[in-house]
């Protein structure tokens, strides 16, 4: 169980926190982004073939954006937990990443500098089998660029369980 319990966590939903900064699309770590994905589209490496494509330059692939958690694209106050680490109470070593998923408004492109609001968005409880209650905390982050036009929502979801699972150590 977190160390706070669902009423207090819930009683953060809504709140919203700077937790990217200066996140900079750059031709050579969406390259080696590809790479790393083993996505062999020429888009990602090419200009001729993104603009071929339809893309003003090379787009960045889908789940790029993920990389905007790096810390050095974290603000000096923001925590690993999308800035919500501490409040949220979870023990670390029981909690585990849930789920992903991104809405785009456009695609990242070479040369964007994109700036993370995460907004805790939702907090609940399920019954787990082997691992007692889960607790799961839902975080959006709204990516927007240096026009402060939206280009992405991240949904993560984060899980913790009650108890270790039985066998496994803490």
């Amino acid at each position: 169980m977190p160390s706070k319990s669902v009423d207090e966590l819930q009683g953060l939903v809504g709140e919203t926190r700077r937790t990217v900064s200066e996140f900079v699309v750059e031709r050579g770590k969406v390259a080696e982004f590809a790479r790393a994905i083993h996505d062999p589209a020429d888009v990602y490496l090419d200009e001729r073939a993104a603009v071929a494509a339809g893309y003003e330059t090379i787009p960045a692939p889908p789940t790029f954006v993920r990389t905007a958690y790096f810390p050095r694209y974290r603000p000096d106050d923001t925590d690993q937990g999308l800035g919500f680490h501490e409040d949220l109470g979870f023990h670390q070593p029981r909690t585990v990443h849930g789920e992903q998923r991104y809405e785009y408004d456009r695609p990242l492109l070479l040369g964007d500098e994109l700036t993370g609001r995460t907004t805790l968005e939702d907090v609940f409880e399920r019954d787990g089998r082997r691992g007692g209650t889960l607790t799961f905390a839902v975080l959006r982050t709204d990516f927007t660029d240096t026009a402060g036009e939206h280009v992405v929502s991240d949904w993560n979801t984060r899980i913790e369980t009650g108890r270790a699972i039985e066998g496994e150590r803490e």
